[in-house]
Formats: structure tokens, sequence, C-alpha cells
């Protein structure tokens, strides 16, 4: 948006012309594009002015100007041309919600009547019709009767740069200077759109992105609730294990403070009444698939591969023998503690963070020792490796 300023009293002065009555559709399409630009245009221009009133009023948060509470008249904002009392009352409208909240900055708006009241002055070299603050004698009234300051606001567009211009006087008739200041920013550096609550610099606000971006550091303790699924075998006549749900908690570590790869290493537990137990350890590597560094503005994108040792027992785990059961067998085990199998296998899926702390997945898993089991089948086959199991993860990281 380089030389923006200056195309802004372009734009705005031949956004000011009537349309012609009859004009052509090209004609039509040119002005509707002419409004379009000259909002975009006055948008970038508001958003700017805020961004400099924002960091007038944070530099009189860390170096007040008063020693303690002081009435400040807002004497005068003065935009530039074309804008017009549109932008000039958003601006006093924002700097006054802005010093609301930051009261250590030891300013006070104050109302003076006098001052914005017209005065109508009558001698010899004939009359003069102006502002209370524009006439020495209501001056000299004002400062001798309250001693209060002045507060003028300039804004003003030079080139590619919009340059705030403030100062603050005593409201004396020759109008002493107390203090003044110059702020000016390049069209093509974007606000801040910092909270009048929380006022921030620059540097701070990047200290604070980074620092959401670590998170507390790249080592993190996971909770994971999984639900595994397994394929029937179809025609095999098989029985299927029932769906397995896992409590998992473990480590994760962070590669660097990116968080662009990350390892876990967790153990799980699983258990239903009369059904099955079960035990597992997995350890998985992941990888940020949807940029160079882990955002806590959007949702990140984890392509991951885990490794599991998995030890399963109880009436409802004799379907992870190799043999073909039945029902009657299934019955059967559940006579005592029931057959005990202990397998390996290969994770390969997606996890989906959010905010850094929640983590919904889905993965397919190969058991390579049971690929030729008759109560498994195949969710997926890719080549020669089938995925008996699809599993779903909500995890929470601490």
């Amino acid at each position: 948006m380089n030389r923006l300023f200056l195309a802004l009293f372009v734009v705005l002065a031949m956004g000011q012309a009537a349309p012609v009555w009859g004009a052509t559709p090209v004609e039509q399409a040119q002005q509707a594009e002419l409004d379009r630009v000259r909002a975009a245009v006055a948008d970038q221009v508001q958003l700017t002015a805020y961004d400099l009133i924002d960091e007038l009023v944070y530099g009189w948060v860390t170096e007040p100007v008063f020693p303690g509470s002081t009435p400040v008249v807002l004497a005068g904002v003065t935009v530039p041309v074309g804008l017009g009392t549109g932008l000039q009352a958003l601006v006093e409208n924002h700097i006054a919600a802005v010093l609301a909240e930051n009261p250590t900055t030891n300013i006070q708006l104050a109302h003076c009547p006098a001052c914005t009241a017209t005065v109508v002055h009558s001698g010899p070299e004939g009359t003069i019709i102006s502002r209370g603050l524009d006439n020495p004698d209501v001056l000299a009234e004002i400062g001798s009767a309250t001693g209060r300051h002045a507060l003028f606001l300039d804004i003003e567009a030079e080139g590619a740069w919009l340059v705030l211009r403030a100062r603050i006087t005593r409201l004396t008739p020759d109008l002493p200077i107390v203090w003044s200041h110059t702020i000016a920013s390049s069209a093509s550096t974007p606000p801040l759109l910092r909270q009048p609550s929380q006022l921030k610099s620059a540097t701070q606000a990047r200290d604070e992105y980074l620092d959401a971006l670590r998170d507390r550091g790249p080592i993190a303790i996971p909770a994971r609730f999984v639900i595994r699924t397994y394929a029937a075998p179809g025609d095999q006549g098989g029985v299927p294990p029932p769906p397995f749900l896992w409590l998992q908690t473990g480590v994760e570590l962070g590669a660097n403070e990116s968080l662009a790869w990350t390892s876990s290493i967790v153990v799980g537990y699983s258990f239903i009444p009369q059904a099955y137990q079960g035990l597992m350890a997995q350890a998985r590597i992941s990888r940020l698939m949807t940029g160079r560094t882990r955002s806590h503005l959007r949702p990140d994108l984890y392509g991951f591969i885990g490794v599991s040792a998995i030890s399963v027992w109880g009436a409802a785990t004799g379907s992870f023998r190799t043999e073909k059961i039945n029902a009657d067998e299934i019955l059967m085990d559940s006579i005592g503690d029931g057959p005990r199998t202990t397998f390996g296998a290969i994770q390969l899926g997606l996890d989906l963070r959010l905010g850094n702390r929640i983590g919904l997945a889905v993965f397919l898993e190969t058991m390579p020792n049971l690929s030729d089991s008759r109560n498994l089948g195949d969710y997926i086959a890719v080549g020669t490796i089938g995925f008996q199991a699809i599993g779903t993860e909500v995890g929470v990281c601490f």
C-alpha cells in the first residue's frame, strides 16, 4: 500500500463527484470500483490512526507526563483532508476509551465549556468570532482559575506515512507547550490492533506470541482417550474383537521450540468388566504438516507414525488368535481368566491440534503377526500391508 495516502486524496476527491445520470455500464463499474477502493483506503487510515493513538497512550503509561492525576481538555483533533468529521469523531472516541482504560497515564480528560464555546469580541478594529481556546481573555480566566492543560492531536498524511503530532499546553494566553511528541507509521506496516486495557509495545507483543508458540516449552504431558475398532473377517466366518477403549498418558517432547517435530512415549490401560483388560506401550513420531512452526492462531495438523506393544486378556480377547473361533468358543473362554495375547502394532495417522492443548486424531493400525488371522479383516490394504484396525483419539496436553 505504498503511496496510500497520496492516492487517498485523489480517490476521495473523485469519489465526491455525484454519479452522472445515464452513465454507461463501464462508467458505473468504474464508479463502483472507485467506491470500493475508497472504503478500503479509509479503513486502513482509520486502523493506522488507532495504532498511533495506542502507541501515544502506551508512552504515557510507561513514562507519565504528570506526577499525579491531571485534568486535560481535548482541545482539538485534526485529520487528513477528505476524511472529514467521521474520522475525527472516531479518533476522539478512541483516545477517550483508551485513556479511561489506562488511569496510570495520569491524564484525566476534562470538559471545559468555556474552551469550546463561541466567543464574540467587538472592538474598534472589528468583530472577532472564535472559540474560547483561541481568545486570550478566556484563556487568561481559565488558566488562573483552574490551571488546566489542553491536548492537541494533529494527524497528517505525508507521502506513504501517517504522522501523529501531539502536544500538551497550559491553558494560558501564550499556550506554553509542556510536552510534545511525534509518531509516524508507514502505510505498509500492519497495525497492532491492541486491546485498550492491555497496551503493549510491538516487542512485547512479539515476545508473547513466541511464548504462546513455545507453550511452556517443548515438554508436555498428554492424556488420551482412544477407541480402536477391528475389521470383520468377511466370508471367513470368524468373530472379530469388540471395540477396545484405552486411556493413555506419558510424555511428549518437541525436537525444538518450533515444535515442527515431536515424539511421545505413552502407556495405556484398557478395562471392561468381564470382557477384557489390556496394557500397552506406544512410541510415536509426529511431523507438522501445516507450516514450519506451531501456531496458536489456527489449528495445526500433524502426520504421525507409531509402534506399540499390546497385551490383552479376558473372555473377549480370543479373537486375537490366528485360528478361527466361533461364539461357542468365546463362551468357553469366559470361564476362568480367558486367553492372553501379546502382539505388536504399527499406526499411521493424522493429529489435529487445537490451541496447542486439545488433540483430535484418527489412525490406521496394522498388526503384522495377526495378518493371517481368520478373525480379522482389513479396512484398507496397501500392497501386501493390511490395516486391520481404525482408531480415533481425543487428547489433552498439560
